[in-house]
């Protein structure tokens, strides 16, 4: 087998066994967010609401586990429909124990809380069936990356049976990421201005299923899908080098991926407890002429600080062309 074959080969079992690795660490995980939550003012928002899915995907799923496994709200609370798979909806039932309907009326009529969920091409034409059968005073919660609160609440109020008349259209629009699967998701939200004080609330119980939720204004967003949206990636891709740096220097792979994943992880609590920055904690570690001294610079040699930069910046800006894409798209 060439080099550059069983280079890859090792890259791939490392990415199988860090995702193994954090599903190991997510059953923790939802104790302590099953308790956090249970002290949470914000816990009967939900209660006696009905909250449809539309779409069937992986952050969907996500969420749907999230929201039953912490108790935030229970399976009959939550409907789902999806345009494409009747088996992935049947596996969603049998999973979750929700409800599912193949038709968008049945999912969504008596809905509280629409949840878009479709891929950000689609929305437009989600919606434009939802708010045919929606109740005006639903709360619509998206996860669509590019899509605005605007294109939002125009395709709503553009689809809304003739002489319907209630308030204007209510939207949040998130960004959450990936980590959503193991209830570690860093997820950003912003509400139209037609939100209320109890639908941020709501929200934020909402997204407490699966991490953490950080409210800031809507240009902001595609600031965070190049930062923590695209984040999981980056640190996977440092995972990677760094295991094959270990593999070179002689550890077998399973050692050195085991040990990056669980050195990333104890970093990653050292900063969310021990209120330093980064910043300091790096420098407490780095002697001059040490070994930690060598390695950081040799990042800087290599350009590491301006590549992270770079890398953040380049998908804020591609996140930017999508969503004025989708824009030019609608019209």
């Amino acid at each position: 087998m060439a080099p550059r074959e069983s280079r890859t080969l090792v890259l791939d079992r490392t990415r199988v066994r860090f995702f193994c690795w954090r599903e190991q660490q997510a059953t923790a995980t939802l104790q302590t967010r099953k308790a956090g939550i249970e002290d949470m003012q914000t816990q009967t928002e939900l209660t006696d609401k009905q909250i449809a899915f539309i779409g069937a995907g992986s952050m969907a799923e996500a969420l749907i586990r999230g929201l039953c496994q912490t108790g935030i709200a229970n399976s009959q609370q939550i409907a789902v429909t999806n345009r494409k798979s009747r088996d992935r909806l049947a596996w969603i039932k049998e999973a979750y124990g929700v409800r599912i309907f193949p038709d968008m009326r049945d999912t969504v009529w008596s809905a509280d809380v629409i949840v878009l969920c479709t891929k950000p091409r689609d929305v437009h034409r989600a919606l434009s069936a939802v708010a045919k059968h929606a109740s005006p005073d639903a709360l619509y919660l998206s996860v669509a990356a590019g899509c605005t609160i605007a294109d939002i609440s125009d395709t709503i109020a553009a689809h809304r049976p003739e002489g319907q008349y209630g308030a204007l259209p209510r939207v949040v629009r998130t960004m959450p990421n990936t980590s959503c699967a193991v209830l570690e998701s860093a997820t950003a939200y912003a509400l139209s201005d037609t939100c209320t004080d109890a639908d941020r609330r709501m929200v934020e119980t909402i997204l407490s299923a699966v991490g953490s939720a950080y409210p800031v204004e809507e240009h902001l967003l595609n600031a965070v899908t190049g930062l923590s949206g695209s984040g999981p990636a980056y640190v996977y891709y440092l995972v990677e080098a760094m295991t094959s740096a270990g593999i070179d220097a002689g550890l077998d792979e399973q050692t050195a991926s085991s040990m990056v994943a669980q050195t990333l992880y104890g970093a990653a609590r050292m900063l969310q407890s021990s209120g330093q920055s980064p910043a300091f904690l790096r420098e407490r570690v780095t002697s001059p002429g040490g070994t930690t001294f060598a390695g950081i610079s040799a990042l800087d040699q290599h350009g590491f600080s301006t590549a992270v930069m770079h890398a953040v910046r380049s998908a804020t800006v591609r996140a930017e062309q999508l969503g004025q894409e989708l824009t030019e798209q609608k019209l």
